[in-house]
């Protein structure tokens, strides 16, 4: 029901009173003026007319106050709504959608090219934290992350991307600043958090990209953070690293395939093929699984494409998991022992 339709529903009662008052008084001022002889009759008409004219003025007032109210309660009501669709509620942090629309808006089109920083930051170790210290250290630790980004870059902007992903928007160009900030928060994190009376230390991995430098629009600059984002999680974690142009080519098309294969976990589109191994007689004495990557435009992917990209992540151990969860579903089908080829890093 809209905020008029609330009004009109609550307060019909109130304005027929007030249409009853001024009838009343509208009377009485003809009758004291027409129908009436005596002055005291006419007096008394007139005063039933005043007070009736008064009183139909008291309740407009009150009137007015009530709707004042209900439409001060609406406004409240939308701000409160508008708040819980564009900020993250367990972080604080600005939402995804509207961090990339502000991210948009303050870059501009090609005519106004403005200066930006933009920094993406992954927690580090995120599935092992909440898996050793619980989900409520875990939700604990990125509104902590969030807390100190906000005290450090006061003048940005700060969004929840995905699960452990933050980024900030800052709206100037100075790399110094964005380096020195970025340390800052390194630090802060490294610092830890209390947990049960001790401190857990965390860590982040930052990668940051700058407008007009790297880029001039927002897809553009999410992606070459993205990537200086990538770089600093391969080098060990727990750094920043700034976009530059040998990122591209070679490291652009190894994170392009991580993020496919992430979602072809997902997805289903990985299948574990089986290899006979055959005695020297002759007979089939084991099944060796050997997985593929069925993708939906380039068909069948070879594990010697996308595995190497893989140990360089935590995909490798998911890709793990799948391989041991479909060989366990599989095995009742085949006769012998099944193995599985493992990856180093997924050791």
């Amino acid at each position: 029901m809209s905020v008029l339709a609330t009004i009109k529903d609550h307060s019909g009662r109130i304005y027929r009173g007030i249409q009853a008052l001024l009838a009343m008084s509208i009377a009485a001022t003809g009758l004291a003026a027409f129908a009436l002889t005596e002055s005291a009759s006419r007096a008394g008409a007139l005063a039933v007319s005043v007070t009736s004219t008064l009183m139909a003025l008291l309740v407009l007032m009150y009137m007015r106050a009530s709707v004042v109210q209900r439409l001060q309660s609406a406004a409240d009501a939308e701000a409160e709504k508008h708040r819980f669709l564009t900020v993250d509620a367990m972080t604080g942090a600005t939402a995804r959608r509207y961090f990339i629309e502000a991210l948009g808006d303050w870059l501009g089109g090609l005519r106004n090219r403005r200066q930006a920083s933009l920094l993406l930051i992954d927690l580090d170790h995120f599935k092992q934290l909440n898996d050793t210290f619980g989900h409520q250290f875990g939700d604990l630790a990125l509104a902590h992350l969030v807390e100190e980004a906000q005290r450090i870059f006061e003048d940005g902007v700060i969004g929840r991307l995905g699960g452990d992903e933050f980024g900030v928007m800052v709206p100037h160009g100075d790399i110094a600043l964005i380096s020195r900030g970025a340390r800052r928060l390194l630090d802060a994190m490294r610092a830890g958090k209390r947990h049960e009376g001790k401190i857990i230390p965390l860590s982040i991995s930052i990668g940051v990209a700058l407008a007009p430098l790297h880029a001039s629009n927002a897809t553009e600059l999410m992606l070459l953070a993205d990537l200086a984002l990538y770089e600093s999680k391969a080098g060990g974690r727990d750094r920043v690293t700034v976009f530059d142009e040998e990122m591209l080519s070679d490291k652009r098309y190894r994170r392009l395939v991580e993020r496919e294969l992430r979602a072809a976990i997902y997805l289903g589109e990985l299948e574990l093929h089986y290899q006979p191994i055959v005695d020297p007689e002759g007979s089939v004495d084991a099944l060796e699984g050997l997985i593929r990557w069925r993708h939906p435009v380039r068909g069948l992917i070879s594990p010697a494409e996308f595995i190497p990209i893989a140990e360089r992540s935590t995909l490798i151990d998911m890709i793990g998991e799948w391989v041991l969860k479909r060989a366990c579903a599989d095995v009742g089908h085949f006769p012998g022992r099944a193995s599985r080829s493992t990856s180093p890093a997924s050791s």
